[in-house]
């Protein structure tokens, strides 16, 4: 045996791509005090493109706490500093419930897709 068969994989990995002209950030696994930092690193480095927002996709985000809520409202305020627009993906209730319970979801940008957060911000066409 190696010991490449004993390690345990990583709390949290976060890969950002870009869609459209918007950084999307698909964070999966665990976020909680060990990872917390690395969200945000991710976001900031997501900030600093020159897109209009953001879309944080935590659809396989299995561990969500007060720490999780704590990232969540460090990145919006993170956008508002910038002026850009920060969506979440949360369609899952391991996310979404603490968000609601806490009222932060009244605060956020809360979406059950990625496709349905860059909708959001396309402009709608005048009539």
């Amino acid at each position: 045996m190696n010991e490449e068969e004993f390690q345990e994989p990583p709390l949290l990995t976060a890969h950002a791509t870009e869609v459209a002209g918007v950084v999307v950030i698909a964070v999966e696994g665990e976020i909680d005090v060990d990872t917390a930092d690395e969200v945000l690193d991710a976001v900031r480095l997501g900030f600093a493109t020159a897109g209009p927002a953001l879309v944080a996709d935590l659809t396989l985000v299995s561990f969500f706490g007060s720490t999780g809520i704590s990232t969540l409202i460090t990145a919006h305020e993170m956008a508002e500093q910038r002026g850009k627009k920060l969506h979440v993906v949360a369609p899952q209730r391991t996310v979404r419930r603490p968000l609601q319970v806490t009222g932060v979801a009244d605060v956020l940008a809360l979406y059950d897709s990625v496709d349905e957060a860059l909708s959001a911000l396309k402009p709608v066409p005048s009539e």
